[in-house]
């Protein structure tokens, strides 16, 4: 996409509008205003009713008829958490391959099949969201708030006499902006431009966040964003912020590095005995296994190589019992002590 489609993308965002070109006929779709927004719940609320009365499912309840036909399984829900897992750490080996273009173009198409992989998943999982008492009372909302959002240049209603609201329904839906547009424009010109001047007149918009349409927000959201990544003292370099994949990668590695440091002074604060915090060796019971996941991550690479032999020696002992002094790191412990002593006897002869 170039240019023109993102300044043009912009303009839309700032017009609070989507401007439709239906052969002859040009609409204007307007994001809803508090008052619609508000009322609109009506409407939610009477299809809600009556959905309910007809013996439609409640969407709390659409997973387990699910589950029942084998349309999602535990299985399913273990890959598409891995997924995420899995998405997140090529993100993170981007950033720290950034400056590799041959890493990149293989990393970020590993991400983008991932990413459609995960979207297999959340479809398979929210099938029948719109047969639910929540999913007919949404859509109707969503029909009723077009009804009065659709207008012509005049800024008269339009009769829908032409074409009638799924028409422009579905146009509006496939039109959404994605994350990806909004960063962009978000952290480029000619909306940076504006950004840092309504920032310094204390006014963007000239009205209320409350008043401001989603894609407003998000918009102010980013930019606030990037304005943040610049004043961090670890910024990453600007090719790095200019690209949305190896970005997020920093933003996990920075998360990831705050949330271990947390992890450590609670364990710190936890062992406040200095003889306890000063040993070699410092065992700590989790309370469940993502928390002994945070603990082990907690350990430097010796340490994690320590725990991957031992547990390998235990596995070999095939459920025999073994003495602690059979450990392959113990016994090296054992001997190096027995060194240093015969070493210091040595020294004490002379």
């Amino acid at each position: 996409m170039d240019n023109a489609f993102y300044e043009k993308s912009l303009y839309r965002i700032l017009q609070g509008r989507l401007r439709l070109v239906l052969g002859d006929l040009v609409l204007y779709v307007y994001e809803p205003d508090a008052d619609l927004i508000e009322e609109s719940y009506d409407i939610y609320d009477e299809s809600y009713k009556q959905a309910y009365f007809r013996g439609c499912y409640l969407k709390k309840d659409i997973l387990d008829i699910l589950v029942e036909n084998d349309l999602w399984t535990p299985f399913y829900e273990k890959q598409s958490k891995k997924l995420e897992n899995d998405i997140e750490d090529l993100k993170v080996d981007l950033y720290k391959t950034f400056y590799d273009k041959r890493k990149v173009k293989s990393l970020k198409f590993q991400i983008r099949a991932k990413e459609r992989q995960m979207t297999d998943y959340i479809m398979k999982k929210h099938v029948l969201d719109h047969a639910s008492c929540e999913g007919v009372a949404s859509f109707a909302r969503s029909i009723w708030l077009i009804s009065q959002t659709t207008k012509l240049k005049d800024g008269s209603h339009y009769m829908w006499d032409k074409f009638p609201i799924s028409v422009v329904m579905d146009h509006y839906s496939s039109d959404q902006l994605g994350s990806e547009v909004i960063r962009r424009i978000s952290r480029t010109d000619p909306w940076r431009t504006m950004w840092y001047a309504g920032k310094k007149n204390i006014d963007i918009f000239g009205k209320p966040a409350y008043q401001l349409t989603k894609d407003q927000l998000a918009l102010c959201s980013y930019s606030s964003m990037y304005d943040n990544v610049h004043e961090n003292p670890e910024a990453p370099d600007e090719k790095v912020i200019e690209d949305d994949d190896c970005l997020d990668g920093w933003f996990i590695v920075q998360r990831r590095k705050h949330k271990k440091d947390k992890k450590q002074q609670e364990i710190d604060d936890m062992i406040s005995n200095p003889k306890i915090k000063n040993s070699q060796e410092i065992f700590v019971v989790a309370r469940d296994q993502e928390a002994a996941n945070e603990i082990y991550d907690l350990n430097d690479p010796v340490a994690r190589a320590t725990v991957h032999n031992r547990q390998e020696t235990i596995k070999a002992a095939d459920g025999e019992q073994i003495s602690f002094t059979k450990f392959h790191d113990v016994r090296q412990d054992i001997v190096t002590s027995s060194h240093q002593q015969a070493i210091s006897k040595i020294k004490g002869g002379r």
